[in-house]
């Protein structure tokens, strides 16, 4: 995987914050966004069944509110 200088020096600095070589803080994050995706994408699909739509009706009328999750 190719990073921009920029973040290059971003991503070092984070992992050495973090006490971890930068690939173990590519792996970690990479990681955590994944099943963060997972667990949203979830919940949404959860929603739409509760109220007897499709999670695609749910962003497209937004018919949902902080409330709901």
């Amino acid at each position: 995987m190719d990073f921009a200088p920029g973040e290059q020096d971003a991503i070092a600095a984070h992992a050495s914050a973090l006490g971890l070589p930068p690939d173990e803080y590519i792996r970690r994050t990479v990681a955590d966004r994944a099943l963060q995706w997972q667990r949203e994408r979830e919940a949404f699909h959860a929603l739409a069944q509760r109220k007897g739509c499709t999670v695609e009706e749910l962003v497209r009328h937004g018919s949902f509110t902080h409330t709901d999750l």
